[in-house]
């Protein structure tokens, strides 16, 4: 079978695709990964064709204005309000374009897998092919959780679903637009104003990339909506010396990352982190960052949280996706600071789980919530036991495996059947 993976975004966004890319050539498919050119080496080392896509993740918070809102908190009005203005015409020729640049990758293809981000572009153009949905985080409906970004309110199952709903109407009435236009320019009917996205999923799997043991698949999802695990790629990695003799030092590090997230940290971020790690008397190693780092911390610009995160004391890092994954599955306590749209959904799902504090927003940090955080986690014994449960959990899912098994049952049967 030839399998196309198409995705945009950030390194977080990417790796599960290099991770199912692998797995599926391991048994036997030709894969191909479009996506940004920053990845080229990365699907070089899973072995995976490449197809180069316009953009790059260091253009996502090039706008200054963009910086300064997720500086202030991680609302998604406020984001929405600060991001630059585009005609619905100007926003659909460059969906065409992108979508003309993916095409190559898409030729000859069995099976298109791509995130959800991609969904408008498919509700103007569907690709001929089958094509199977990857989410980050829940958004299908259900009257278990409320949607993301909802408040949690004690009034039932009607509420929690009719917030899905409000969500996703939300979400239609800004991109249906967008998607009009584009239909217009291939003389397609416009879409009305019934929200498409519940019809688009009800025939194709749909997979959200977290553990079962993070946030079970509700009963009342549909049998498309798969919930088997985390995708991770163990890729081979070998670290630094000074790497190595700062992890083997007693006692173990705490680790910062920001992810791709350092351009829209706030200023002094950085330098509260390490004070406070500095008074519980351990050591920071930080991924990335600033080219100035305070006296004493370890700064490294590439680490494998395979490798790295098992060796730390605690994570403290944004509540990024890949990050929080990869923290989870090492079996060590997590401090989040959050600062992006999906961050606080994922830091208050740390806390519930028991891995993790209360979430320490990044805006407006502040110094003596954040010191408490870091001193919890280094010391509270629920907290270390829960993340170690966790973390054997996590790391006895065959999230990757029942995800090829599923494509291939579906490319073969077209009968979807739940995995988890």
């Amino acid at each position: 079978m030839r399998v196309s993976l198409a995705v945009i975004g950030s390194r977080g966004d990417v790796q599960p695709f290099l991770a199912l890319g692998a797995a599926l050539r391991a048994r036997g498919h030709d894969v191909v990964l479009a996506t940004h050119a920053d990845f080229r080496a990365l699907a070089g080392e899973a072995g995976l064709d490449f197809h180069a896509v316009p953009g790059s993740p260091r253009n996502y918070f090039s706008s200054p204005e963009v910086v300064e809102s997720l500086r202030k908190g991680p609302s998604v009005l406020r984001l929405a309000r600060s991001t630059p203005k585009v005609a619905a015409d100007a926003a659909a020729a460059g969906l065409a374009q992108l979508d003309a640049c993916f095409a190559p990758a898409f030729a000859g293809a069995d099976l298109i897998v791509t995130s959800v981000a991609n969904r408008h572009s498919y509700l103007a153009a569907p690709p001929d092919v089958p094509w199977a949905l990857v989410s980050w985080y829940p958004n299908t409906p259900t009257s278990v959780f409320p949607a993301m970004g909802a408040p949690a309110l004690p009034l039932g199952g009607w509420y929690n679903r009719l917030t899905h709903h409000v969500s996703r109407a939300i979400e239609w009435r800004l991109a249906r637009p967008i998607v009009n236009a584009y239909r217009a320019r291939l003389g397609a009917a416009p879409l009305g104003l019934r929200v498409p996205f519940t019809a688009a999923e009800r025939d194709r799997p749909l997979f959200y990339l977290h553990s079962p043991a993070v946030l079970p698949a509700p009963a009342d999802w549909p049998a498309t909506v798969h919930v088997c695990g985390y995708w991770f790629w163990d890729r081979a990695w070998s670290p630094s010396r000074e790497l190595v003799d700062a992890v083997e030092a007693d006692p173990a590090p705490v680790v910062l990352s920001f992810g791709s997230l350092w351009p829209a940290v706030p200023e002094g971020s950085l330098d509260a982190v390490a004070d406070a790690v500095r008074r519980c008397g351990r050591r920071l190693i930080v991924i990335d960052g600033p080219d100035e780092v305070p006296s004493g911390v370890i700064r490294v610009h590439d680490a494998d949280y395979t490798w790295l995160f098992p060796k730390a004391a605690a994570v403290v890092h944004h509540g990024g996706f890949g990050t929080g994954a990869a923290a989870l599955r090492a079996g060590v306590p997590q401090v989040v600071l959050p600062i992006f749209i999906d961050h606080p959904y994922w830091a208050k799902r740390m806390a519930a789980l028991g891995v993790a504090p209360d979430p320490v927003p990044a805006a407006k940090l502040d110094p003596a919530r954040l010191r408490a955080a870091i001193r919890r986690v280094l010391h509270d014994e629920r907290i270390r036991h829960r993340a170690a449960e966790i973390g054997r959990y996590v790391r006895a899912d065959r999230g990757v495996e029942a995800a090829c098994e599923e494509l291939e049952r579906w490319v073969g049967t077209g009968i979807p059947v739940r995995t988890g």
